[in-house]
């Protein structure tokens, strides 16, 4: 397995009429060192050049590195995606240090839902909602991806025509076996 490129934890509960996925990106220690650096670097920076920078400037460089910081630690510890479907909505919600930001969406303004990258590695999600592309899911591997797309098939038969009539989920299952 790659050091750098791990999947993330992924979480499916299924239940009567819905079928709701957790995941957390996975927090390897490579990349987190290298991002520490990489701030460290910057503000280090920023601070050594304040005396030739306007307070506009400066603030604007504070605030980056203030910003560095809280991605660093939300990457730490934890930022969760959760997006829940059921005969009515999609729901994605985002949370990072137990703030979250909700999106609902009904399901029968969503259709083609497919992996985000078709050429290349598939991650995560994009459906059409009207005229807009909505995406969600963005750490999900390929494997991840197809399993979810399995347990929604099983999980929502009802809402299976609507949201993947460009996906073959028999193709998909068959690389399972």
């Amino acid at each position: 397995m790659n050091l750098l490129k791990q999947p993330p934890k992924m979480e499916m509960i299924v239940g009567s009429g819905f079928l709701r996925v957790s995941v957390r990106p996975s927090q390897h220690w490579a990349p987190l060192t290298f991002q520490a650096v990489t701030g460290a670097v910057f503000a280090a920076l920023v601070f050594s050049a304040r005396s030739r920078m306007s307070s506009l400037e400066f603030l604007f460089a504070t605030l980056s590195v203030l910003g560095v910081v809280v991605a660093w630690f939300g990457r730490l510890f934890g930022w969760e995606e959760v997006f829940e479907f059921d005969a009515k909505h999609l729901r994605i919600r985002n949370e990072v240090f137990g703030w979250d930001r909700t999106r609902e969406y009904p399901i029968v303004e969503c259709s083609d839902l497919e992996p985000q990258d078709l050429t290349g590695h598939p991650h995560g999600f994009q459906c059409r909602l009207g005229r807009r592309t909505i995406e969600f899911g963005d750490y999900l591997s390929e494997q991840q991806g197809i399993e979810v797309l399995s347990a929604l098939e099983r999980a929502l038969p009802e809402i299976v025509p609507t949201l993947l009539p460009s996906v073959d989920i028999s193709k998909d299952l068959m690389k399972l076996a």
